[in-house]
């Protein structure tokens, strides 16, 4: 979450000039960025659906904490690709977690 809340905190002069400001990075960045962060609130809750729904409302938060950030704005776009990153890895627990080999499911679930 320390990571998102940092990245869109940046101006959006600073994010235009950089590599992360062209778009098939910033989507693949979101999708990987909230992948990751619903894996990590599986880890606390060990609760498929409620770390989908806590990954879906930070993806909300993090847009609206945008509009407050110079230069940049909210987008739908964007709560879409984070809500898709967080229902992947949610089908990826739910799916795969029983098949998962012990050292894998410990990292997970430990």
């Amino acid at each position: 979450m320390i990571i998102i809340f940092i990245l869109s905190s940046i101006p959006g002069k600073v994010i235009n000039a950089s590599v992360v400001g062209n778009e098939p990075s910033e989507i693949s960045g979101h999708f990987i960025l909230f992948m990751l962060l619903c894996l990590a609130y599986y880890k606390g809750t060990k609760n498929v659906l409620l770390s989908i729904f806590m990954t879906i409302s930070y993806a909300v938060f993090d847009e609206l904490h945008q509009v407050l950030t110079p230069l940049r704005s909210s987008s739908l776009f964007d709560v879409c690709v984070d809500t898709f990153g967080a229902l992947i890895s949610g089908l990826v627990l739910w799916k795969l977690l029983p098949i998962l080999p012990k050292k894998l499911k410990n990292l997970l679930i430990k």
